[in-house]
């Protein structure tokens, strides 16, 4: 019971941790772009380049970070992130130009890569038997902190005007201190179980880059990388073009966002009850299934069932893969298997959106976006029958208790 008790405070340590770091330092400027731009009169390729910036500076570090976090521990690499994002928070408070915003943006990016990867390190360390749910919850707290920022930018537009955004990061860096305070007095780094045999140090071009598990894992990923930000960059156009209404197309793809936030839990927890490679094989089936809907059939019905479905199972992929990339390799080296996974998403997520836009100018309509979607998903499902037990059984079997307080 002690135990239980520990690890529902370890998920709500975590998931505030994931509202500031994701949501706020990933997400949140999507949001507050628009009045960024007209307050400072940036281009829309300057705000682009801010956008990009935050993204350059997380995947420069997250690789450095999980080989940091497997010589030195997780938590400080956590804490050191939360201070960075409240650094870059607070300094775009005080922004009046392109440049200082680049900065603070980079600094953001990067404090996301400090606090992110280490964070999952600790969480997946502490709680093997539930790894995926609280993996699940820390996606979940990205979703949140996108919809605390969506529903404060227009109480603080009305507060303070056309300066709204630059309180709000303020609110951002404040909530990331307090944030950070508790997430030192909180969290701890859990041991490192030896291999059966005693061995731990292996070399990490055989244990992880070179992995079979890891590699398989990693493809995957970046098919689903590839593929997800297609239906999130052009379905609502999709809707648009179809004759919906702006109100009911916003309607249905805010019902999709509020599916994902319970997504990753759930899907989480279904895994650890039934296995991860079963659940991600479900996850991925029903999500192609969602997007082929209502290319077959394009109408309202098709479109409400297609962003239900897909908000209830994306996040829930993400989860998933990121729980299998921390079971392929010893514990030791699960941050850095997971920073080197990710590496293959974000790869993915630079291809999709702009291959998805050259279809549908070459062929006629997002509908074939919308199919090279489907076709991404369907590769990613048939390698993912191809994963194997996880590497867990090479390491000692007891589970790590969390010291009590």
């Amino acid at each position: 019971m002690e135990q239980r008790k520990i690890m529902w405070t370890y998920a709500l340590v975590s998931m505030m941790i994931t509202i500031c770091i994701s949501g706020f330092g990933r997400m949140a400027y999507g949001i507050l772009m628009p009045f960024m731009r007209d307050s400072l009169s940036l281009s829309y390729q300057q705000a682009g380049m801010l956008g990009t910036s935050t993204a350059i500076g997380y995947l420069v570090m997250v690789l450095l970070v999980g080989i940091m976090a497997s010589k030195w521990g997780s938590k400080p690499l956590v804490v050191i992130g939360l201070v960075l994002l409240a650094g870059g928070c607070l300094i775009l408070f005080t922004v009046e130009s392109f440049v200082t915003s680049l900065v603070g943006m980079v600094i953001l990016g990067v404090g996301t890569a400090f606090g992110y990867t280490p964070l999952v390190n600790i969480v997946v360390g502490w709680f093997p038997n539930n790894r995926g749910l609280m993996i699940g919850l820390l996606l979940s707290g990205m979703g949140l902190g996108t919809l605390i920022a969506s529903l404060l930018t227009p109480i603080f537009n009305a507060w303070f005007y056309s300066e709204g955004w630059r309180y709000l990061w303020l609110l951002f860096g404040i909530v990331s201190i307090i944030t950070t305070l508790i997430a030192f007095r909180i969290l701890k780094d859990p041991p490192v179980p030896l291999r059966k045999g005693g061995k731990r140090n292996e070399s990490l071009f055989r244990e992880v880059y070179f992995q079979k598990g890891v590699l398989l894992v990693a493809v995957i990923y970046g098919l689903v990388g590839f593929a997800y930000l297609i239906p999130q960059s052009f379905f609502f156009s999709y809707i648009l073009e179809e004759g919906v209404d702006e109100n009911i197309a916003g309607n249905v793809m805010a019902l999709g966002g509020l599916m994902s936030i319970i997504s990753g839990p759930v899907w989480g927890a279904i895994s650890d009850k039934i296995g991860r490679k079963f659940s991600l094989c479900m996850t991925i089936f029903l999500g192609a299934l969602s997007i082929l809907m209502p290319v077959l059939l394009p109408v309202f019905t098709a479109f409400l069932l297609s962003q239900t479905l897909w908000g209830f199972t994306f996040v829930g992929m993400l989860s998933l893969i990121q729980a299998l990339s921390t079971e392929q390799t010893h514990q030791s080296y699960a941050p850095i298997a997971l920073g080197y996974v990710t590496i293959f998403f974000a790869g993915g997520q630079i291809l999709g959106p702009g291959l998805g836009g050259l279809l549908t100018d070459k062929l006629g309509g997002i509908s074939a976006a919308l199919w090279l979607c489907v076709g991404l998903l369907a590769a990613a499902l048939l390698l993912s029958t191809r994963l194997s037990a996880s590497a867990a059984e090479q390491y000692e079997e007891a589970v790590p208790q969390v010291p009590s307080r």
